[in-house]
């Protein structure tokens, strides 16, 4: 084991990334940085699975890359999947964050078709310096000025982590390391050139910096870096998710009143919160949450729109949907004692009895029993949202409906069609998966309601 290897298991075993053995998904690109993941990985024991995304972006240069990475796993014995992107990308600057978006979406899958927890990304110190420098040039907070973590999930709920072994190397030392073991790879000019703000800063802003304060000064970017990231994940993640679940009032939807009363600089943050999670794909800033803020003081009914997200002010809340949904049309359905609603995928019926039915199980898994008591109108259907918890029946503990939707093995791309039946603020069924455990029907229950959800035809079952 040479000292580069040494390094990066060092650095696995102390933020305790990865195991000898552990199944990993490595994003191959064919570039040093992964090369040198990927060769560094299989030396230390891991059992690797490569990727390889095929944007279809720069013409031959593309294919190119994929026969290089698909020849080399060849050569070496390891496991490649390769996806292709074939749909039409958007126009400007807006193509890396979609083809970001899709590199990541096939990471996930490839990870949960192995049933895999990890997948690893080459960035270093390098690129962490500049994702600093590049947060601060935008007017970035303090999430922006730490940087990229060590580990993060992969999507919003997932089970599946994004880890950055190399994250405290340098660039250069990972050539030197490629080099060294005899590892070829391929260039994409894309990366270097000053059309893109990275490339510019990269190749002309960086060098720059170091000529005048010293080689050292991309270390200590990247240290401020860490050292902001452990004051937001130790100290400002709590008191920010505090602020937010003090602030939520249902899935999308904020609470006026509890906004009003945080300091401006926390009212703010919320609303950062809030676009991250209610407004995926768009880039939430200091300058939206205060366009967000100053909803607070129009007229109910004013719309604000973040890329596919629309923001408005109701009475005594702002609520968040997607643009065109059923939801920016009513963050809530309305269920009354008696009848039907249609929500996406077919109707919810519900009924209002008597004494409970000799065995409030025996109908079908679209059909529920809840007790009057916990269960009281008018109910609230809505999608779920990040956030929400619940105590599932059989539990004691609550439980995010996140990390339930993980352990009830829902795909990813049907996690956002999962609905919640909410009294009085309380989750009450995710429907159609479980009840809650408070509103179970009891021994003493007197009355009980029933709700029944009948599909579309054409709708899939969860």
């Amino acid at each position: 084991m040479d000292s580069f290897e040494r390094r990066i298991d060092a650095f696995l075993r102390r933020h305790a990334l990865l195991e000898t053995g552990e199944p990993v998904v490595i994003g191959l690109s064919g570039g040093v940085d992964s090369m040198a993941l990927t060769s560094v990985l299989a030396a230390l024991g891991m059992s690797v699975r490569a990727v390889h995304v095929n944007y279809r972006l720069r013409g031959d240069a593309s294919d190119e890359d994929e026969a290089f990475v698909r020849n080399w796993c060849g050569e070496q014995g390891i496991d490649l999947v390769v996806r292709t992107f074939d749909g039409e990308w958007p126009s400007g600057a807006s193509v890396q964050r979609a083809a970001r978006d899709f590199r990541y979406a096939v990471f996930e899958e490839a990870a949960l078709e192995i049933s895999c927890s990890k997948v690893a990304v080459g960035h270093h110190r390098d690129d962490q310096a500049e994702t600093v420098l590049l947060n601060l040039f935008r007017g970035s907070g303090p999430e922006g000025l730490a940087g990229m973590p060590v580990r993060r999930e992969i999507s919003p709920g997932s089970s599946v982590q994004v880890v950055r072994p190399l994250l405290a190397e340098r660039r250069r030392d990972i050539a030197a390391y490629a080099r060294a073991r005899g590892l070829t790879w391929r260039e994409d000019a894309s990366n270097t050139s000053p059309k893109y703000r990275r490339g510019a800063l990269r190749e002309r802003i960086l060098p720059l910096i170091e000529k005048h304060f010293g080689e050292a000064v991309v270390r200590n970017i990247a240290r401020s870096g860490t050292l902001v990231r452990e004051y937001v994940d130790e100290v400002l993640r709590d008191e920010l998710e505090a602020c937010f679940d003090a602030a939520l009032k249902g899935g999308g939807v904020v609470d006026e009143a509890a906004v009003r009363a945080l300091p401006p600089v926390l009212r703010r943050r919320v609303f950062v919160e809030a676009l991250r999670r209610w407004a995926p794909g768009f880039e939430a800033d200091a300058r939206a949450a205060a366009r967000i803020e100053h909803l607070l003081d129009m007229l109910p009914g004013r719309r604000l729109v973040f890329g596919d997200t629309v923001v408005w002010r109701e009475r005594d809340r702002i609520v968040f949907a997607p643009s065109g949904s059923s939801v920016e049309v009513a963050p809530a359905c309305r269920l009354d004692e008696e009848g039907a609603i249609e929500i996406p995928g077919g109707y919810l019926h519900v009924e209002r009895l008597g004494a409970p039915p000799g065995d409030v199980t025996a109908g079908a898994p679209d059909e529920v029993y809840l007790d009057a008591r916990t269960a009281r109108f008018p109910l609230l259907v809505r999608r779920w949202s990040a956030g929400d918890r619940f105590v599932p029946l059989g539990m004691r503990r609550g439980k995010k409906i996140s990390d339930f939707l993980t352990d009830e093995h829902v795909p990813p791309h049907q996690k956002r069609a999962v609905h919640v039946v909410e009294s009085e603020g309380r989750i009450v069924w995710v429907l159609p998966l479980r009840i809650s455990e408070e509103a179970r029907v009891r021994e003493d229950s007197s009355e009980v309601v029933r709700l029944r959800f009948t599909r579309n035809r054409e709708s899939s079952s969860l």
